[in-house]
């Protein structure tokens, strides 16, 4: 699922776009092109849209009851357990959700972190943060998800997420078993110039590294310690070309060959089909247990005369930004394993999930820059139950002025109990001491 950037919403945009994206005319209309809905009947897509909203990111959903009793409560009516049941096993439901969940993310989210204009971030179209996060499903499914671990999780599936760290939520997102490789869904280096790539271990590929900086795209992605390029110059950590490092230079680089101390190399390494890889490789040390030596590898093509060792380590920091989502996805907004046996109830359960965390993010937001003020996605995600439902009832009534209200009774409840606990430390040593800063207090 691949999404693109929206302009920045107002206060009063975010209600028009809302019901725009998810009013009953647009949700009606992805539910006929996905032949989810032939003829009206009890179960209506907006109101089986708004229950799984609610239940999975209101409450503590284990069951599909959970989310009949919120469709019952929110349309007045005590539809039975099996029609409501044979809704969401169609085939259609899944793709249903994924569409919805791409129109949220095509249509509601916004630029909230920039570069300082004096920042060398500015320098990036984007910075994205890419990496998958699995978990089981129910055991009846291994043929169709089968696991990395068969005899613990038989049945897993991992979401492949991109993350603008600019706006703060995906841009895209693929489901697949969890036995395929991650690499075969990293973003294609052809889409990537002027941007900035932050990827973990799982990701290092020198092949990748090159065609990347040849589509005159930036990454700083993390290597694993049994990789052996060979050292062409090696700095220290202020970038000066040291004498005392000159035995490193024409070696093979190992942990064991390198001393107590950060070391900034330039390295070469051979790929497949005789092309060499040319760049630079951050050797940040950390001392270990027993005083063991332990370095952290950061492969990157920043250049050392503008961004520093220093910069390199901070940036890369960045990349816990999408560890926070998978947090948020799985522990508030019900994430999990699923107990049933049909594949379109779990994957569209799945889609679901992404939706709620994505639209409580999309509402944060909102509220952020309308008020001016700094916002926690997870204090906000933990506390959705307060206002949530009253935005959801908004939605399936279509009134833009009810919808309207909601929001301001949203935001004045995120205003006194959704603030970032520390900002000034977020300066220092979080997300913000890397050059960028929010667009609503800047």
């Amino acid at each position: 699922m691949q999404t693109k950037n929206a302009t920045s919403l107002d206060a009063d945009a975010i209600a028009k776009r809302l019901l725009g994206t998810l009013g009953e005319a647009a949700v009606l209309r992805i539910a006929r092109s996905t032949r989810l809905t032939k003829r009206m009947r009890d179960v209506t897509p907006l109101p089986l849209l708004v229950a799984c909203i609610s239940a999975l990111g209101a409450s503590t959903a284990n069951w599909i009851a959970d989310i009949l009793r919120a469709f019952n409560a929110f349309t007045r009516k005590a539809v039975q357990y099996k029609p409501f049941h044979n809704q969401l096993r169609k085939a259609a439901f899944p793709e249903f959700m994924r569409l919805v969940v791409q129109a949220a993310l095509n249509n509601l989210t916004m630029p909230v972190l920039r570069g300082l204009p004096t920042s060398k971030l500015a320098m990036f179209r984007d910075i994205r943060i890419h990496d998958g996060t699995s978990f089981a499903v129910n055991d009846s499914l291994r043929r169709i998800w089968p696991g990395r671990f068969s005899k613990v999780s038989p049945a897993a599936v991992e979401l492949h997420v991109t993350m603008s760290a600019l706006e703060d939520n995906p841009i895209q997102i693929l489901l697949a078993p969890d036995k395929e490789s991650e690499h075969n869904f990293a973003p294609d280096p052809a889409e990537l110039a002027g941007v900035l790539m932050l990827e973990d271990r799982g990701y290092q590929s020198r092949e990748r590294f090159l065609a990347i900086q040849q589509a005159n795209g930036y990454f700083i992605t993390r290597g694993t310690k049994s990789i052996r390029p060979t050292i062409r110059k090696a700095y220290d950590v202020n970038g000066h070309r040291s004498r005392r490092l000159r035995h490193l230079e024409g070696k093979r680089l190992s942990w064991e060959i390198l001393p107590r101390e950060t070391v900034d190399l330039d390295i070469e390494w051979s790929c497949h089909g005789g092309s060499v890889y040319k760049g630079r490789l951050v050797a940040i040390y950390r001392p270990g247990k027993r005083n063991k030596k332990s370095f952290v590898y950061l492969h990157t093509n920043l250049g050392r005369e503008t961004f520093s060792v220093d910069d390199v380590g901070k940036i890369y920091r960045l990349r816990w930004q999408i560890e926070l989502l998978f947090k948020e996805w799985k522990s508030l907004t019900n994430l999990h394993r699923f107990d049933t046996s049909i594949p379109a109830i779990a994957e569209g359960l799945i889609w679901g999930s992404v939706l709620t965390a994505t639209l409580k993010r999309i509402v944060t937001h909102a509220a952020e820059q309308f008020l001016g003020v700094e916002l926690s996605t997870q204090r906000a995600a933990a506390s959705a139950k307060h206002f949530l439902d009253e935005i959801l009832r908004s939605i399936l009534r279509g009134s833009l002025r009810v919808l309207r209200r909601a929001l301001d009774d949203a935001f004045v409840y995120l205003h006194a109990n959704g603030r970032r606990a520390h900002p000034d430390r977020d300066r220092n040593t979080g997300r913000y001491s890397s050059g960028l800063c929010p667009i609503a207090s800047s």
